[in-house]
């Protein structure tokens, strides 16, 4: 690979892909992809329009940042035929859902009645245990999450009676385990499935505003450019509107959401969402970069030919990047009490060893109590999914000088929250 990288991504290497995924891409090669699978802004939206019947996308603040990001995807992100495929059906998919969720609310207006109450966002470093937590926690029954299907296909509105067996489930499986398909080595740093939780940053993709989604398996240098200069409290927005309609006849007590986008914007989760609980694990940092560098590899290495280059991730591969965005959080914690009481701390090591007892410290922040159904669930959930039921993730930690460099970058977020090494 010749395109520029951090120091830290220099230390990941893509694995071999499967014979037929080479195929598909090297056949793709001698072809003109950009005419055979366009991204242009007139054939997705008709192809969207056609495929429901609507063609009210709801307010506008959707439809820049849209036209920006497909731009990017079309002449910044360099995917394979197997990439763009893949992208011009999300995007699809997405615009297809935005619709939905708009003639669904002119038909229903009164959808935006429903109350989001004391909602959870757990936030922080990628590969801090921010997916175990959220997992363990969507075994409460007092709790509800946002499944990988209800993101893909959030209309009709999910009902209480079929949640449990409604087939979209299947259909967002086949798509989102493709992922797994084109790269094999996916299951061993993240589950994907059409029923688990989802991170609310695909939720986001309905606002056509999530950097950290779309960026996931896309170099797109200058969307992520627009999205920061623009801010994201119309994404958050939008995400609570699609939020009501999702519970609408589903009705859930707590919503658990989770996003390490998030950590950067909890101002504007507390402005959506008053009375929101921020949950923020924290882990080593440098063990986390160096395990977020390898599972953000191989997304990538999902559609491009040129996984982590600069420009882009920095955040997840740079230590100076990372430890920007890890401490700047701190002096908006100090000068908002009402950010500090809403957020709890909980170690990684804690989750751990005592998962209950970080439950209970969440709920604590929250005004609740861990109830025994929930108790139960919970420790059901962990006996029958062990951590070491999934392949184990392999990457590289890299040499102890560069640790040692990356260190520096970290000292005042571990310092302030009390974060220990790991290596």
């Amino acid at each position: 690979m010749t395109k520029d990288i951090t120091a830290r991504a220099k230390n990941w290497n893509p694995p071999p892909r499967p014979d037929w995924v080479k195929r598909i891409n090297e056949e793709g090669s001698y072809l003109d992809i950009k005419s055979v699978v366009p991204l242009d802004e007139n054939s997705l939206l008709k192809a969207a329009k056609e495929n429901t019947g609507h063609s009210d996308f709801g307010v506008e603040d959707w439809y820049q940042p849209f036209k920006v990001l497909i731009k990017a995807l079309d002449q910044e992100a360099e995917m394979t035929l197997m990439g763009r495929i893949m992208a011009r059906s999300d995007i699809i998919l997405y615009l297809q859902a935005r619709l939905q969720v708009e003639d669904t609310y002119k038909r229903h207006p009164e959808i935006d009645d429903e109350q989001i109450t004391k909602p959870i966002l757990i936030v922080g470093q990628g590969r801090s245990g921010t997916s175990a937590l959220m997992n363990l926690l969507s075994y409460d029954p007092e709790n509800g999450v946002c499944k990988t299907w209800e993101a893909y296909f959030p209309c009709p509105p999910p009902e209480k009676a079929t949640y449990l067996t409604d087939p979209r489930s299947a259909r967002a499986d086949k798509l989102i385990t493709q992922w797994n398909r084109v790269v094999p080595e996916m299951p061993s740093v993240h589950e994907f499935t059409g029923e688990i939780p989802t991170e609310s940053i695909q939720l986001l993709c309905l606002a056509f505003q999530s950097p950290s989604w779309f960026t996931m398996t896309s170099p797109v240098n200058s969307y992520v450019e627009f999205v920061t200069k623009i801010g994201m409290l119309p994404a958050f927005r939008y995400k609570k509107r699609v939020m009501k309609l999702l519970q609408w006849k589903n009705p859930r007590q707590h919503w658990v959401l989770k996003s390490p986008d998030a950590t950067r914007h909890m101002l504007e989760a507390l402005e959506v969402f008053p009375d929101i609980t921020l949950v923020w694990p924290h882990r080593d940092p440098v063990k986390a970069m160096s395990s977020a560098v390898n599972t953000l590899g191989l997304l990538a290495w999902t559609r491009t030919d040129w996984p982590l280059r600069t420009g882009t991730f920095e955040m997840v591969t740079d230590a100076s990047a990372c430890g920007a965005m890890l401490s700047g959080p701190i002096n908006l914690i100090e000068s908002n009490p009402k950010l500090r009481a809403q957020l709890c701390n909980v170690q990684y090591q804690d989750f751990l060893d005592k998962p209950l007892a970080v439950v209970e410290q969440i709920y604590a922040t929250c005004g609740r109590k861990v109830s025994k159904a929930g108790r139960a669930a919970m420790q059901k959930y962990m006996d029958e999914y062990p951590r070491s039921s999934r392949p184990p993730a392999v990457y590289a930690l890299g040499e102890k000088e560069l640790i040692a460099n990356e260190r520096t970058f970290f000292k005042r977020y571990q310092d302030y929250f009390g974060v220990p090494n790991e290596i």
